[in-house]
């Protein structure tokens, strides 16, 4: 074959990612990405997981690329084998020999015919049509590793959408106690009020503050509902239920211990986008070997045969036969340069591809790194917000009891309350960050696609010698059959 044999690059990667020990990550060890999700132990979670690889829509589009591709390969494997047409047909004619210049009187004649015609079969010499089925192959591939990467990014997404519910929930709860902290603060001042024990001020600023705690209620709950709307989006189901299958609170899920995540040369086998450029390139190359065959003459092979007779009865007679067949050479040894314009187009494309290929790979090892150095500012981020909640519960305990003896006034508790509430808050946001950072370290790995079966119309993608085009062909999966039995448990 014509053209050159694909050989992947190598690309520029470290040779070990950079990990702070507060990320609690063990470079060396292979990262075990399968339903990473379940590390959190979180049942709902699993659920959740469960419903979106089935209803997403977009990974159903995805999959729909694939079968898409499967029928372009199936295509270009058409073409090995010549096109046999079969057919028959009668006519009733007459023709006037005078238009030949023959003093023939005219006549009137049936024709009765039928046989199988082949249509310009070529063949293929110099490879023009193997490298047109390899850029097919490559190119089917490339849409099983988009369907790969659209499932890594749901996995992420649904994560990531469920720990900001969880986050809200938590900060709603908060603001909650706060708003009954601040109506009884509020009710006690407004009886020393009335008992000329207090002023105006006072009242006044507990009045403001329970007033700055109501209006914080509608606002959490209206970004707990949009991010209930879109998980739903995520899962393929009408905005509305999950609304109230999320309606109770639950903690911020973390999770405890080291997590593996291998070395950055992992990353060239497992994350989908890398894989998927790389699967660009080799159609690419291919493609140039297609282009060059167009320098070399095209053998083509035509051939009929068939019956023909003036009546009927005739088509049964073998006397009355017909056939035709020869081979034709042909030749473009002179386009004006267009073969070689088309040969340097193909090549400059797959130069492209290769650089995009590097660039993805890098950019895949950064995205790696710089999850990992965020996973450990935000554990370092929560040990830090751990203490400060930690001393300011003693404090504000303390500050209750001060409160009641009449040591300090109202104005002091407040602003110890406050402080307090901003702590919460505050290891409350930084629990949700690090548990979220974590999520989008297991994205960057690629991780979530190993264990899941292809679509059917892609299950044969990557076999030596094509997809199989004479066997059944692949169909689309049905909802069920994108979830393996492994995946649908709960258990954390």
């Amino acid at each position: 074959m014509v053209g050159p044999d694909y050989k992947r690059p190598e690309p520029l990667l470290p040779e070990a990612f950079r990990t702070p020990s507060a990320a609690q990550v063990k470079p060396q060890m292979d990262a075990q990405l399968d339903f990473w999700w379940r590390e959190f132990k979180d049942s709902k979670l699993d659920e959740l997981m469960v419903r979106a690889q089935r209803g997403n829509l977009t990974l159903m589009q995805t999959a729909t690329n694939i079968a898409t591709y499967r029928s372009n390969y199936g295509i270009s494997y058409s073409q090995l084998f010549p096109s046999l047409t079969a057919g028959g047909g009668y006519s009733y004619s007459l023709f006037n020999f005078a238009e030949l210049g023959a003093d023939t009187s005219s006549s009137a004649f049936s024709q009765w015919n039928y046989g199988v015609r082949v249509a310009s079969w070529e063949i293929d010499l110099f490879g023009k049509i193997h490298r047109g089925m390899e850029a097919a192959q490559a190119r089917l591939q490339q849409s099983v590793e988009g369907w790969r990467l659209a499932l890594v990014a749901l996995r992420a997404e649904v994560a990531n959408s469920y720990l900001t519910i969880r986050t809200l929930q938590v900060q709603r709860d908060l603001a909650l106690r706060n708003l009954d902290f601040m109506q009884q603060m509020y009710d006690a001042t407004k009886a020393k009020f009335d008992a000329q024990k207090d002023s105006q001020i006072e009242l006044s600023e507990a009045g403001a503050r329970l007033s700055v705690a109501k209006a914080t209620i509608p606002k959490l709950t209206a970004a707990i509902q949009q991010q209930c709307n879109g998980l739903s989006v995520l899962l393929g189901e009408v905005p509305g239920p999950m609304q109230d299958e999320l309606a109770a609170s639950s903690t911020i899920p973390l999770v405890n211990g080291e997590t593996a995540i291998g070395i950055p040369t992992d990353l060239l086998r497992r994350r989908a986008d890398v894989l998927q450029a790389e699967r660009a390139l080799a159609a690419a190359t291919a493609d140039i070997g297609v282009a060059e065959a167009g320098y070399y003459p095209e053998l083509k092979l035509n051939g009929t045969f068939g019956i023909a007779a003036t009546t009927f009865s005739g088509l049964g007679e073998i006397g009355n036969q017909t056939y035709s067949f020869g081979p034709s050479l042909s030749w473009n040894f002179f386009n004006g340069g267009l073969v070689t314009s088309h040969v340097q187009m193909k090549q400059a494309i797959a130069l492209g591809l290769a650089i995009a290929w590097r660039q993805t790979v890098l950019q895949a090892a950064s995205e790696v790194q710089t999850a990992i150095d965020n996973y450990a500012g935000a554990r370092e981020q929560l040990t830090d917000y751990t203490t400060t909640l930690d001393d300011m519960t003693v404090v504000y305990g303390l500050a209750i009891s001060r409160y009641q003896a009449g040591t300090i006034n109202i104005t002091q508790l407040l602003q110890l309350a406050t402080a307090l509430l901003d702590a919460e808050n505050s290891y409350t946001q930084a629990r949700g960050l690090t548990a979220q950072n974590l999520v989008e370290l297991y994205r960057s790995l690629g991780g979530g696609w190993e264990s899941h079966q292809v679509p059917s119309a892609g299950q044969d993608a990557f076999e030596k010698d094509g997809p199989d085009m004479w066997g059944k062909q692949p169909a689309l999966p049905d909802e069920n059959s994108e979830v393996p039995a492994e995946a649908q448990g709960t258990n954390g």
